[in-house]
């Protein structure tokens, strides 16, 4: 099953965050499965797919926990350098790992 969960990226941008449990086929980009959890980032002003624009950000969730030494685990997310509008900041992203953290086998 895949969850959902919609946040603010910063100026107010509608992000929706979607936790994708290992090996569960992506509603999105089928048919990629992973054999790791993953969380993926969306820009909800576009409608042209029910979660939104991709934004380009998938994670592995021991990623974003700071779990597997490739992120600190805490503060902001910067999902895409170059778009102003999709970078969410570290309240935001303390919410997400919670939410994140509760999903986990």
């Amino acid at each position: 099953m895949i969850y959902r969960l919609d946040i603010k990226g910063v100026n107010n941008t509608p992000i929706r965050v979607l936790f994708i449990p290992a090996n569960e086929k992506n509603p999105n980009c089928e048919p990629r499965t992973t054999n790791k959890d993953t969380v993926e980032f969306y820009d909800l002003r576009y409608p042209h797919t029910p979660d939104g624009q991709f934004t380009g950000g998938y994670y592995h969730v021991d990623t974003i926990l700071g779990n597997d030494g490739w992120g600190p685990g805490t503060g902001g997310l910067d999902l895409m350098g170059y778009v102003p509008d999709w970078k969410v900041d570290a309240r935001w992203m303390n919410i997400v790992r919670d939410w994140v953290s509760n999903h986990i086998g």
